[in-house]
């Protein structure tokens, strides 16, 4: 199941409850599933294919880092979390299925079990937590060579 990758705290019932509000979302290669910038009211897991992770900083500058998230991760968690804009653009590589479960699915589980909310909460900071371990690698150029 998508969801057995980055949420391993969580019991297979709420596993399976959250599976059954998802809404599959299709996208062809090259397509965007997230736009920086915007506000993501859902939580996104990929369930078939790749995303590319690209960001525009200021003056720019394009960058692709953290690269290609595939089955079972999270994806517009930050936005999710904290409520600003996507951080980043997510482009389909190749044909891609994403799941989509509705916020208020997610805020109705924390509502009728807290126990939920906190290992739901610890799953998306561990996730959190690897994106931003793989991004340091990535963004680290090794040694600098002197002459």
């Amino acid at each position: 199941m998508a969801l057995d990758h980055s949420f391993k705290n969580l019991t297979d019932d709420e596993r399976a409850t959250l599976m059954q509000v998802a809404v599959s979302q299709s996208f062809g290669s090259g397509d965007i599933v997230i736009n920086q910038g915007d506000r993501v009211e859902n939580l996104m897991v990929v369930a078939q294919g790749m995303l590319r992770v690209t960001h525009v900083f200021e003056g720019g500058h394009l960058s692709e880092f953290v690269g290609p998230l595939g089955p079972g991760d999270v994806v517009g968690e930050m936005s999710f979390v904290d409520g600003q804009g996507a951080s980043a653009t997510l482009i389909a590589d190749g044909e891609t299925q994403v799941l989509v479960i509705p916020r208020n699915a997610i805020d109705a589980l924390m509502s009728e079990n807290q126990t939920f909310a906190g290992r739901f909460y610890k799953d998306l900071l561990l996730h959190l937590s690897r994106r931003l371990r793989a991004t340091n690698l990535r963004a680290d150029p090794g040694p600098v060579a002197t002459d």
